[in-house]
């Protein structure tokens, strides 16, 4: 009863990630057809009592239950070195990854501490060194919980739930490397550099705890995250605190690989650029609640003139050399095939890639698509065009556009027009001079 009860749980969120991804399914059921996997997988179903249902319906029965089980042979959690740590002394990597578990724990077993004041530190040993259990506990009295004790238990109640939902994409660790993360594309994403992608917030600022909610909550459209709806309340705020301590952890240890370098070799790094680290990582999700973005301007009428003058914008300032004339963005860098081939071009012959912070390849969007991964709102556009995207090309337009505010809803209009069926070459005329126009916009594409 408890396989069918976790199936049953596994079941919506499996289907909606083969419903969005497609190459994903293609990927698995390929791997399953390995005949020792296949033999692990009709014993499965006869376990649970489905070994008469059809070859077909198999399929999808032997991935939701790799998602939900996996192959019960997993290895324990645990957070694997940066790489930027790898250049380092290797006292200063094993001073790193010690200090890192003695203030974060394990990804199985968070916990959030702060190294103490040396001379604190002492005094507290100095009482406990009558105690028997002094020496077991002398460790611990150097750290202080930053944590009470309910913060702490929805903190691993989040780790949990993550383990559960979310670590076969994302990673047992929150390193975007789970089981299934070479079949996704765009990958999933890896949330110990704290970068995320589309926030309510300026750029490079952390999301706010909503940000995190509503992606949650709803998914993004044309990916593989799906939406978890029937999450319940207490589920998705310890999930959220579990994926912040990720992100706090993957901070404060990219800043200490960087502050590591002004130490000798031989030399300690300092205990308190440990408290510093982690006091800023900390402190830049908390900062980020009071830096939502709002509209400069009120919202003027979508009508056909706001959409006419955002197309005129969109060609004009310089979206069409990313996003082209036709707004369906540069999607060919995604293919394997295009890449292979632009590899074998001579060096002088090839266009510059662009790639976003997880070193990935980052295309224009498809407007035309109709999939705006982080929501089609008009406020969502908005402030993907007043912000940009985090962690990649695409820039911030807010000052650009500061003298002419209504020019943002102009262009929020205009690729609203667009994702509704509309033409993107709207305005633009196939004979006289708008001909040449048109070709000079192509050439600038």
């Amino acid at each position: 009863m408890a396989g069918l009860h976790a199936f049953s749980e596994f079941h919506f969120a499996a289907r909606e990630v083969l419903l969005v991804n497609r190459n994903a399914f293609a990927a698995t059921h390929s791997l399953i057809l390995n005949q020792e996997i296949q033999a692990f997988f009709g014993s499965c179903l006869r376990v649970i009592g489905m070994d008469g249902i059809t070859t077909k319906r198999s399929w999808s029965v032997c991935l939701l239950l790799l998602v939900a089980f996996g192959c019960n042979r997993q290895p324990t959690a645990k957070f694997s070195p940066a790489e930027e740590l790898n250049d380092l002394p290797q006292q200063h990597q094993e001073q790193i990854q010690t200090m890192l578990t003695n203030m974060f724990g394990t990804p199985a077993n968070p916990t959030l501490r702060l190294p103490k004041d040396p001379e604190q530190a002492d005094a507290d040993s100095d009482e406990e060194s009558a105690d028997e259990s002094a020496n077991s506990t002398k460790a611990k009295s150097n750290f202080e919980d930053l944590l009470s004790v309910d913060e702490l238990a929805r903190l691993r109640h989040g780790a949990q739930v993550y383990s559960k939902r979310c670590s076969g994409c994302h990673g047992a660790a929150g390193d975007g490397n789970g089981q299934v993360a070479e079949y996704l594309d765009p990958k999933p994403r890896d949330y110990r550099k704290g970068i995320f992608k589309f926030t309510s917030t300026p750029y490079g600022i952390k999301p706010a705890r909503h940000d995190l909610v509503r992606i949650i909550r709803r998914g993004a459209k044309g990916t593989s995250m799906p939406a978890f709806r029937w999450m319940s309340d207490q589920d998705m705020e310890a999930v959220i605190d579990f994926v912040i301590y990720v992100s706090v952890r993957g901070q404060t240890e990219e800043t200490m690989a960087i502050i590591a370098e002004d130490f000798d070799a031989d030399e300690p790094i300092d205990v308190y650029e440990f408290v510093d680290a982690a006091n800023n990582a900390r402190s830049s999700w908390q900062d980020a609640e009071s830096q939502v973005v709002l509209p400069v301007s009120a919202e003027p009428a979508n009508d056909m003139d706001s959409v006419l003058a955002g197309a005129e914008i969109f060609r004009s300032k310089g979206c069409v050399q990313c996003h082209g004339l036709d707004a369906k963005g540069q999607t060919e860098w995604l293919s394997k095939e295009f890449l292979a081939s632009l590899e074998s071009m001579p060096a002088d012959q090839q266009i510059k890639i662009n790639y976003d912070a997880w070193n990935h390849p980052a295309p224009a969007a498809d407007i035309t698509a109709r999939l705006l991964h982080g929501g089609r709102r008009p406020i969502d556009i908005y402030r993907r065009i007043y912000t940009g995207i985090n962690g990649t090309p695409m820039p911030a337009f807010g000052d650009a556009f500061a003298e002419s505010p209504d020019t943002i809803w102009n262009l929020v209009h205009y690729v609203l027009h667009i994702i509704e069926g509309g033409d993107p070459k709207v305005g633009l005329s196939e004979e006289g001079s708008d001909s040449e126009s048109n070709t000079e916009l192509n050439k600038a594409a």
